[in-house]
This record gives C-alpha cells, sequence and structure tokens, in this order.
C-alpha cells in the first residue's frame, strides 16, 4: 500500500475524570456529556496509556505514535527530530477546575531524568472563561526563612498565605517554568500546553480524599528538592503577555477578521492550531480543514502554507498556534 500524504490532523480528546472536575469543558466544546467531574481533556497526547488516535481522514484510527514512526521528520520537523528523536515533545489538555487543584510544582529536565527517567514540565495557561472571582497561584508571595518553616507552614494549613495570587480573566496568559510552584483556583477554563511529562509532586491538597476515601499522596521531600524559593515581587504579578516563548514551545494568538496566513516557513516544527472562539477553515497545502470552538488540530512540518478565516465573515475568530522553536 502506498504512503499516504500527510494533512491537518485532528484527534479524539480523551477525557479525564478528577475530583476536582465539572461539566464546562464539554459545555465550552458545544458537546453533550453525562459526565459532571471533567476536570481534563487531552487535545493531543503523547503519553503511554493516552496516546492520541486520529479521528478524520484516511489515518482515521491510527494514533500518534504509530504516525510519528512512519513519517518522522514529515511530521516532527528535522530539527525537532533531533533535540528529541521519534516522541512528540509537547501534550495540549483544557482543564477545568470546579473546585481548587492542589499546591504543586514540577520537576525540571535533569531532575526528571535522573529521578524518573523522563522530561521535566515547563507549562503555559491561556484563560478561556473565568468566574468573576477565579484566580490562579504562582510562585511565593513572601520568602521562607528555611525549608523547616515551609514544612510548619504545610502542616499548619498557612501554605496559601505563603502563594502570589492573580485575579484572572478570559485572555490572561500564564508562563510556568520548571520548578514554580502554582496551583488553578476554582471558576478556571484554561488551555494548557507542556512538555509532554506527567510528573507532578503535591505540597498541600486540603486534605482531601480520593474515590477510595484515602487522603490523596503528598510529595513533599521530592517538592522541597525543585522548587524555585524567590519571591514574585508585587510589581510583577500580572499576566504574561504573548506569544510566549520558551525552548520548548513558542504560543501566539492570532485575531482574525477576514484572513490570515500563517508563515510556516521559518519553522522547522510542527504547529499545533486551537481555536478559542469562532469557527475556522483551515487551507493548507496538504488540505483543508474545520476548525470550531474547543478543537484542537495538528499540522504537520511538512505543510509550509497555512491560511485561517472564518466560517463566517466578520465573525470574531481567535485561534491559538504553538510550534517548537528551532532556531
Amino acid at each position: 500500500m502506498d504512503k499516504v500524504e500527510l494533512y491537518p490532523l485532528k484527534f479524539a480528546p480523551i477525557y479525564k475524570s478528577k475530583i476536582w472536575g465539572g461539566t464546562q469543558i464539554h459545555e465550552y466544546k458545544g458537546l453533550q456529556s453525562s459526565a459532571k467531574d471533567i476536570g481534563e481533556s487531552w487535545e493531543i497526547s503523547p503519553m503511554d496509556g493516552d496516546v492520541s488516535v486520529v479521528s478524520e481522514g484516511v489515518l482515521q484510527g491510527k494514533n500518534l505514535e504509530s504516525i510519528i514512526k512512519e513519517y518522522g521528520e514529515e511530521l516532527l520537523g528535522k530539527e525537532v527530530m533531533k533535540r528529541y528523536g521519534s516522541t512528540f515533545p509537547l501534550l495540549v489538555k483544557l482543564i477545568y477546575a470546579n473546585d481548587d487543584l492542589s499546591i504543586q510544582v514540577h520537576p525540571d529536565d535533569q531532575y526528571a531524568l535522573d529521578k524518573h527517567d523522563c522530561r521535566g514540565k515547563t507549562e503555559m495557561w491561556y484563560m478561556l472563561k473565568t468566574s468573576p472571582d477565579a484566580c490562579i497561584y504562582k510562585g511565593w508571595s513572601r520568602a521562607f526563612l528555611s525549608k523547616e518553616a515551609l514544612r510548619e507552614a504545610i502542616k499548619t494549613e498557612k501554605l496559601m498565605s505563603y502563594l502570589a495570587k492573580y485575579k484572572v480573566r478570559c485572555g490572561d496568559a500564564f508562563y510556568l517554568p520548571a520548578g514554580k510552584v502554582h496551583t488553578i483556583g476554582k471558576g478556571c477554563l484554561l488551555l494548557e500546553i507542556q512538555e509532554a511529562s506527567d510528573i507532578t509532586y503535591r505540597l498541600y491538597d486540603f486534605g482531601r480524599k480520593d474515590a477510595h476515601g484515602k487522603q490523596r499522596e503528598l510529595h513533599l521531600e521530592e517538592a522541597l528538592k525543585v522548587l524555585d524559593y524567590d519571591v514574585e515581587k508585587q510589581e510583577n504579578r500580572q499576566p504574561d503577555t504573548l506569544p510566549i516563548t520558551s525552548e520548548y514551545f513558542k504560543v501566539s494568538l492570532n485575531t482574525i477578521v477576514e484572513s490570515k496566513e500563517l508563515i510556516l516557513t521559518d519553522r522547522d516544527s510542527f504547529t499545533i492550531l486551537f481555536c478559542v472562539e469562532g469557527n475556522a477553515v483551515i487551507t493548507t497545502d496538504k488540505g483543508s480543514s474545520s476548525l470550531r470552538q474547543g478543537e484542537t488540530l495538528l499540522l504537520p512540518a511538512n505543510i509550509r502554507q497555512c491560511t485561517i478565516s472564518p466560517t463566517i465573515v466578520g465573525e470574531g475568530l481567535s485561534i491559538i498556534d504553538c510550534f517548537v522553536p528551532t532556531k
């Protein structure tokens, strides 16, 4: 059988039930669901046991891992493949918090490699919907005199008073490098783009219990080794400005009235498109696709031309695009 030419790829979302989940993800996507506890939707995932599967076109039913094995740098990009081999380097998900998430931190690449034989986790958030009193916490608002003082704050349930609080609204973006303590507050629906890693160290979880009635595990000793203890200065407690660029990803927002051509010729990487608002037609040199609010599209690296247009001219259209910078 001849090798099929790659085209813009959609994947079936992988929904995750969470004790702090709710119904907002399906509502945002305009979908029906009987589930009341969905906390995450993994839009593009290379993670073991949760590898994304193509949902449309001639490659429908094939998973991301097998497509990379067959197409290699045609999908990933030559430089991306040099850096990461035949592994997809990002995990893209939606998160909805119907309750405050645990206070947590993620290790950097070196610590994760030494301890877990995997990559660390640097991430970014883009707020899609927020309740009037929604907030996130990122970094410390005041310094700890010692690690013992941090232990005591956790033991006496005073840790939250040490965290830097940010009121949030739709369109706010935040960059969270590995080592940065953080949590998502109740009432936030957000897009998360991160390194492909699922390593999380919980410092505090409000004494919550899992589905089996057991308190969820904390990872204090590991967290103490990887935490960034720098205090967030008051004047710096503002959302980050898009585009957000790191060695792992560059994330930009495109607000489109009529149509916009994405410049892909200077990228040696796949491109991820996420529809924040509206309905779009994505036209490329390797085929076309529709994209509606809450959907994600993967453009293989061998796509060199891409035009984004609203389905109805004049209708509001906002698209996040993301790729791996290699220059």
